[in-house]
Order: C-alpha cells, then sequence, then structure tokens
C-alpha cells in the first residue's frame, strides 16, 4: 500500500507540469512560429517549430507514468542487498519516499528550465 504523503507529494509533479502548461497557453501566440533547438553532442543547434515546446511536457508525463508504476509495486525491484522481513516495508517507504524526489527533480528539469530561454523572456 502507498502511503499517503508519497501520493500527495507524487502531485507536485503535476502541479508544476499544470502551472507550465497553463503559462505555455498563455504567451504561446507571442511566442515566435521558429524557435530554436539546442543539439547536443555533435548536433548543432537547429530550427523548428514552437509545437516543440510541448514535447518536453509530454516526455514528462511520460516517466512521470514509468515512475508511478515503480511507487505502486516496490515489490518488484530487485535490491542488490538482502532484506531482513522486519526490514522490508521500511525500504519500500524510503525508496517510494526517494522515488518522488526524483520525479519532482526530473519535472523541474524537464519542463520550466528546459526552454527557459525561449518561454521565459
Amino acid at each position: 500500500m502507498i502511503p499517503k504523503y508519497i501520493k500527495l507529494l507524487f502531485c507536485i509533479p503535476f502541479v508544476i507540469i499544470i502551472c507550465y502548461s497553463v503559462y505555455l497557453c498563455t504567451v504561446y501566440s507571442s511566442i515566435p512560429e521558429t524557435i530554436i533547438i539546442h543539439g547536443y553532442g555533435s548536433m548543432k543547434d537547429s530550427y523548428g517549430s514552437k509545437i516543440f515546446l510541448v514535447f518536453p511536457i509530454l516526455m514528462n508525463l511520460a516517466v512521470l507514468v514509468f515512475i508511478w508504476l515503480i511507487i505502486r509495486r516496490p515489490d518488484k525491484i530487485k535490491f542488490t542487498f538482502e532484506m531482513k522481513e522486519e526490514e522490508r516495508e521500511k525500504t519500500y517507504h524510503i525508496t517510494q519516499l526517494a522515488l518522488v524526489i526524483i520525479s519532482i527533480f526530473v519535472t523541474i528539469m524537464m519542463t520550466p528550465l528546459s526552454f527557459s530561454d525561449v518561454v521565459f523572456k
């Protein structure tokens, strides 16, 4: 069973995504039709449509669904250490809390900071 505080903390990434999406919708018409898309590695920066601003939101939602599936079933995780039966629940709760913190961090990195140079000018 998932503790209530884990469920409440897991709502934080969705609140961040909703706030970012609402803000993006309000400024979407003022964003130029062609935006700079930053490359990585040997890829150079290029240009693309402003619809690409929605992709970090969709990718973030996919990551959050994946993390939620793990949080729901921590017994399916193959831990690299032996667990005693009396420590199992505590270990699951710590793992769930760590996953929630990771999901909050990923959301902060993927949505508002991904396109800060385009949207937050």
